[in-house]
């Protein structure tokens, strides 16, 4: 529900009536009320799959949290992590390894819940910092599927979390394809164990293929570009054949970076459930083979 619909119920008007007309909104109406508080760190979250460097977990035991990091009021489950996740995550490091008070406690600023935000207003302003900012696909991620949770159609809905964040619709649906990935695949990607680009490699290729990739990640071992690519080779050259291997066989042209334009868009138009099938694995097969060709050219 967003906060409109919930005035007009607190005011008593049709909220059917309302509800059709309705726009999620994802950022305050205007600059939101703060406080300054010193939280427990188990009241915090959001900041689970943060990597913090090795340097800034020095700089914070050596100097201590000299920024406050910001947080959203939660009713429900505490304090969502708005900016300053990496710092969070340190301190929970530093704790754990015996270098960080006491329980531990975080200095924040508080954005106050009295207007009643929710979680995509919340989610909303995490995208909104992270297109100002430096990219965290995960974190991202996360925002972004919040807010397809409180409803509507996907399509409609990622074109107002643009609108309303200033990040690009291009990259709000990168981010939403890295669903396809196996569950495996999307817990090492969360983990760090897997770079963006792998994970986004690895999203267009079958599940058949992503198990090659679930074996190096559960040996240990970090799940790189490279290992997606020659994961994608195994099955491609068989499936691509069929299509016609004279069609990247020769020099590279304008219109072969068409076709493989078309191929993306016809995989990326296939929804998610139907990935397992024939005719997705043979177009993702036939689109590995034509970077492969292109990547000989270059």
């Amino acid at each position: 529900m967003t906060r409109r619909t919930a005035e007009a119920k607190n005011k008593g008007r049709n909220v059917a009536e309302i509800r059709e007309s309705d726009q999620l909104e994802l950022l305050p109406d205007g600059m939101p009320k703060t406080r300054r508080a010193r939280l427990q760190l188990s009241t915090l979250f959001g900041f689970e799959h943060a990597r913090p460097r090795r340097e800034l977990a020095e700089s914070i035991a050596r100097l201590g949290l000299l920024q406050p990091v910001v947080v959203a009021e939660s009713r429900e489950s505490g304090y969502r992590v708005i900016e300053g996740r990496r710092r969070v995550k340190a301190i929970k490091e530093l704790a754990e390894n015996g270098k960080w008070v006491s329980p531990p406690i975080v200095e924040a600023l508080v954005i106050d819940d009295g207007a009643g935000y929710g979680e995509p207003v919340r989610s909303g302003m995490v995208l909104a910092l992270h297109a100002a900012r430096s990219a965290s696909p995960v974190s991202e991620l996360h925002a972004i599927e919040a807010i397809l949770e409180a409803g509507g159609e996907e399509a409609a809905t990622v074109k107002r979390i643009a609108e309303q964040t200033g990040m690009p619709v291009q990259t709000v649906r990168r981010r939403l394809k890295l669903r396809r990935l196996s569950a495996r695949l999307r817990a090492a990607f969360e983990n760090g164990e897997m770079t963006a680009s792998a994970a986004e490699a690895a999203a267009r290729i079958s599940a058949e293929q992503q198990q090659e990739l679930e074996r190096v990640a559960d040996a240990g071992e970090r799940v790189t570009l490279p290992m997606v690519k020659d994961a994608s080779r195994g099955r491609s050259d068989a499936v691509a054949a069929e299509l016609g291997a004279e069609l990247f066989a020769e020099r590279q042209t304008p219109w072969r970076a068409t076709v493989r334009g078309h191929l993306r868009a016809a995989l990326d138009a296939i929804p998610v459930a139907e990935h397992e099938g024939e005719l997705a694995q043979a177009i993702s097969a036939a689109v590995a083979r034509a970077e492969r060709g292109s990547e000989t050219l270059t």
